[in-house]
């Protein structure tokens, strides 16, 4: 694909104007519309002209997005490296390859963790083959895939049944039980894929951001998201909010109420064209300025409390992140918050106990555990590390099993 390296190049090129010239900032802006406009062009330019149809513009094609994978996270590295050279965290690289290699970099292109090209430019210019390396790569990439095909693999399937079927009835419960099912699918189907891009990194010699760090046991919004996509969390907190929160400085914390609310808008509208994602992003940032103005010194007073807090403002928020539109999203709301309905369905029509078992096994695995001292040293050191390599060969063959039995099921961060 002559896109990925074309985008390599440019940002190696805007960076050399930027730092070759007198012209930085102009320099900086035409890159930052060049790479924007790429991202338009190609995911959000059907939206944008449904929505000017809808509120009444005559004339316009309708067009449908040519979105390629991965696009988002390769567009916002390639402005995230020129932005870099023009504050000076990081220095023109004269060599363009380097350049192209960090855009183009196999193991995290599609759906991340977000790299910076300051972390990868020494492993890309003198990379040597590790033995130890290799092998925790293989042990994590195993990880990932039972993740994704054990687990999240496994509870898409009974959230499927509950809310892509509009002909059913079902109750409250069943509508709450699939939005819990969903934030552990959700949670294993994308850090299943950082384990996997980060286990390939390590094959290959590089070391990866970590991108998850048991987001559902947060106690607020605000550490949710310093747990959960972390590359990204930081990314957009270093290019978007920061220099808002800096222009708007004056305004005290009515600028960082707006910051917050206009950075996670963005983040919403990235994950794709649709008004879902867009309210769902607005949600998040709506709490997280609510935390910031008042509500997070009252949350560090009532800890247990503040963990189921997050967990339904969470779980609620992905009512609009696993439906496909507005009308379904608030019709499920409908659902949610109503009382029962004669003749709704309850958990025994989705539940079956292999799916007890795997959702049992989900909400353990996102906590985290800790084995006792005692049983990381000594000869129980060395049994537990058998136990470990045993069950990696098990989930390693569960998983290939999975995967020659079931259909195509992709990623759900690969669409965005």
């Amino acid at each position: 694909m002559i896109l990925l390296p074309l985008i390599g190049f440019s940002a190696w090129f805007f960076s050399l104007l930027i730092a070759k010239t007198r012209y930085k900032g102009f320099f900086l802006f035409i890159s930052i519309l060049t790479f924007i406009s790429v991202l338009i062009w190609l995911k959000y330019l059907g939206f944008i002209i449904d929505n000017l149809i809808y509120v009444g513009v005559k004339d316009l094609p309708s067009l449908k997005p040519l979105t390629t994978l991965g696009v988002s996270f390769f567009t916002f590295q390639a402005i995230s490296y020129t932005i870099d050279v023009y504050r000076k965290n990081e220095r023109f690289e004269k060599n363009p390859v380097f350049v192209i290699l960090y855009i183009t970099m196999f193991p995290q292109l599609i759906s991340g963790p977000f790299v910076r090209y300051k972390m990868l430019e020494p492993q890309m210019k003198s990379r040597n083959f590790d033995l130890p390396k290799f092998s925790e790569g293989v042990r994590r990439f195993i990880i990932g895939l039972g993740k994704k095909l054990l687990i999240a693999n496994t509870l898409s399937i009974v959230v499927g049944q509950i809310v892509d079927n509009d002909a059913i009835t079902i109750s409250p419960l069943v509508a709450w039980v699939a939005m819990i099912i969903f934030a552990i699918q959700i949670y294993f189907d994308f850090s299943g894929y950082t384990d996997m891009a980060i286990g390939v990194g390590k094959m290959l010699g590089f070391d990866l951001p970590e991108n998850f760090n048991f987001p559902y046991i947060s106690r607020s919004i605000t550490e949710f998201w310093k747990r959960w996509h972390m590359s990204f969390s930081a990314w957009i907190k270093d290019y978007i909010f920061n220099p808002l929160a800096m222009q708007l400085r004056y305004w005290g914390n009515a600028g960082i109420f707006i910051s917050l609310m206009v950075t996670f808008f963005v983040c919403g509208l990235w994950h794709g064209p649709t008004w879902n994602f867009i309210m769902w992003g607005t949600t998040q940032g709506l709490f997280l300025g609510l935390e910031e103005l008042f509500l997070l010194k009252y949350l560090k007073k009532v800890k247990g409390f503040a963990v189921l807090y997050v967990l339904f403002i969470i779980v609620s928020c992905l009512v609009f992140f696993r439906t496909s539109n507005m009308n379904q999203a608030f019709k499920y709301y409908a659902v949610m918050f109503a009382p029962a309905k004669n003749g709704a369905l309850g958990l025994n029509a989705f539940l079956a106990n292999k799916h007890i078992v795997v959702l049992f096994f989900g909400i353990l695995f996102s906590v985290p555990i800790s084995l006792p001292a005692k049983l990381k040293t000594g000869k129980a050191g060395e049994v537990v590390k058998i136990i470990g390599t045993v069950l990696l060969v098990i989930i390693l063959m569960l998983s290939i099993m999975k995967l020659l039995s079931e259909t195509y099921n992709p990623f759900i961060y690969f669409k965005f």
